[in-house]
């Protein structure tokens, strides 16, 4: 700026003086031409002419070189002020280039914060899937696991025991010929039992190895109860069995009185024995396995849409938690997740409109 001030300033005054170089040169020839004729003339003609054309040889001169100073200066004006339009034209251009690259630039940020948005957007969508899911499966396992134990199975299974025991010689009441005789209860019970198995759900752990896939442990079967629980005694008899030639030769059924309660004492005992099995649930433990199988399939349509694959073990990760307790981590991280995407989304928006007014005020810019 400064230099552009001082080369207008020296070239003012140098064209100036110029000027003025002309002009006086030009008064100057033009009163040594008016001297040399009114005073000079009169005297000697030739010598006034010759005074004339020494004077006007020399001022020529000055004025000459004051003339082609301008004549050059006029010319190389024309040119600085054609290489400044010039100069001037591509810095014009080189700033639109600028501006046009600047608003390709912001069109490419918000092109970008467009894609982020849109895919914290869809993620959103998913946590929202995802939170709809957790608390729909949180709200079924609420209402299963009020009565603990999930009831699988029910089964009706008809069972007929026999048991055959021998009795002491003391016991009997004998003592003689052991060796050709022996007493013995024959107890046959019959059973139509109604039962229910299932799984104890507070049993029952669950533990995220990746974001597909769960691993669910601690399914142990229960036997829950009778519904129907019929017992019968179709014999219950106390026996002599007699041996000749070491093999048996008679069984007589001993009807008196002493028999008949020993024999009712052994039934009850057996009775006693099978119930109590069957309250353990070691009397039907062969129904474990179909148990199992039932509690895994329920668990695998519980968790089919949180997961897409779901493994069953028995043995217990470090990291695994009861189902309640599992889902109410998971609502609670998942909950956690989606605010955080919120607050990035809304930062990603408050960014695309400071792009879209920017790019809006680049573009009104001559």
């Amino acid at each position: 700026m400064f230099e552009n001030f001082w080369y207008t300033m020296v070239e003012t005054v140098q064209s100036a003086t110029s000027v003025l170089v002309i002009a006086g040169g030009l008064t100057c020839i033009g009163a040594v031409t008016a001297l040399s004729i009114v005073k000079v003339s009169k005297k000697s003609a030739g010598l006034a002419v010759l005074l004339t054309a020494l004077a006007s040889c020399v001022l020529m001169i000055p004025v000459i070189s004051s003339f082609n100073y301008l004549v050059k200066a006029k010319v190389e004006g024309t040119v600085i002020d054609e290489a400044k339009a010039e100069i001037r034209a591509q810095k014009a251009e080189a700033q639109r280039l600028i501006t046009e690259n600047k608003l390709k630039q912001l069109e490419r940020e918000k092109l970008q914060t467009e894609i982020a948005a849109a895919k914290q957007t869809i993620e959103i969508e998913a946590l929202n899937d995802t939170v709809k899911l957790l608390e729909n499966a949180r709200l079924s396992m609420q209402s299963f696991q009020k009565i603990l134990e999930l009831a699988l199975l029910q089964t009706n299974l008809k069972q007929t025991l026999v048991k055959k025991e021998p009795l002491s010689k003391l016991e009997s009441g004998l003592g003689l010929r052991a060796d050709y005789y022996y007493d013995e209860i024959l107890v046959v019970i019959t059973h139509d039992i109604t039962a229910k198995f299932g799984v104890n759900l507070n049993q029952i752990k669950i533990s995220r190895i990746d974001g597909n896939t769960a691993l669910i442990s601690g399914i142990h079967p229960v036997f829950i109860g009778t519904s129907k629980n019929i017992t019968g005694f179709p014999v219950k008899e106390k026996r002599r069995v007699n041996y000749k030639k070491k093999a048996v030769d008679s069984v007589i059924v001993q009807n008196d009185n002493a028999s008949v309660r020993l024999a009712d004492t052994y039934a009850q005992t057996y009775e006693t024995e099978f119930q109590t099995k069957l309250s353990k649930g070691t009397e039907l433990d062969f129904m474990d396995a179909a148990v199992v199988q039932l509690a895994e399939n329920f668990l695998r349509v519980m968790f089919a849409p949180l997961y897409k694959n779901i493994r069953f073990d028995k043995a217990e990760r470090p990291d695994s938690l009861p189902i309640m307790e599992y889902l109410q981590k998971e609502l609670t991280g998942t909950n956690q997740r989606k605010a955080e995407l919120v607050e990035i989304y809304r930062d990603l928006t408050a960014v695309q409109e400071q792009l879209n007014a920017q790019i809006t005020a680049g573009a009104e810019d001559p």
